[in-house]
């Protein structure tokens, strides 16, 4: 197992009352399943509570997050293995205009 931070920003960090936990996993869905089993019900609470528009909370947080393994985006990555070190960004959805 490999030791990790996960970070957390914008909405996640303010919902979640934090901006950094440190996990063991051996790939990204076990890091992920930590994630979910900690934050997942307490962050769709939140968003709930809020009314954020546009954000479906009915699936697990990474179904309406954005997911970056050092900074690259975890559906571009062939292999999802984790080491020493490594750095998970959990961000809310972005929009613009």
């Amino acid at each position: 197992m490999a030791s990790i931070i996960v970070r957390f920003y914008g909405l996640w960090s303010r919902y979640l009352d934090t901006d950094r936990l440190s996990i063991e996993a051996d790939n990204v869905e076990g890091a992920l399943t930590q994630v979910e089993e900690r934050f997942g019900s307490r962050l769709r609470r939140q968003l709930e509570q809020s009314r954020v528009s546009g954000i479906q909370v009915n699936g697990k947080i990474r179904d309406y997050s954005l997911v970056l393994l050092n900074g690259v985006n975890i559906r571009n990555l062939k292999l999802t293995g984790l080491k020493e070190g490594d750095v998970l960004h959990i961000l809310p959805p972005a929009a613009g205009g």
